[in-house]
């Protein structure tokens, strides 16, 4: 399985779109925010960057912060008592 990655991609102009999904997976873009979500394998990142910064109506490539274990939440709700009705949490 390969590991894949997300980049945003901000543009000038929705033109850019379909310059941008040529790169990659293109899932997310909106024209009045001016930015796209594209995932791609992770060994293509870097060179994808770099092509994608030298398109006139990009604007600038970020990382996907989601991708980062920094950012990941972990859900552990086995290890906790969700039955207990003790209201010392309101007010």
């Amino acid at each position: 399985m390969t590991i894949r990655r997300s980049l945003i991609v901000y543009f000038r102009t929705p033109k850019a779109i379909k310059q941008i999904a040529e790169f990659g997976e293109l899932m997310y873009y909106t024209k009045k925010g001016k930015y796209a979500v594209l995932y791609l394998d992770e060994n293509e990142v870097e060179a994808t960057t770099e092509k994608l910064n030298q398109l006139k109506l990009v604007r600038k490539v970020e990382e996907s912060l989601l991708d980062n274990k920094e950012y990941q939440l972990e859900f552990d709700v086995k290890g906790k008592d969700l039955t207990s009705t003790e209201s010392d949490d309101i007010l």
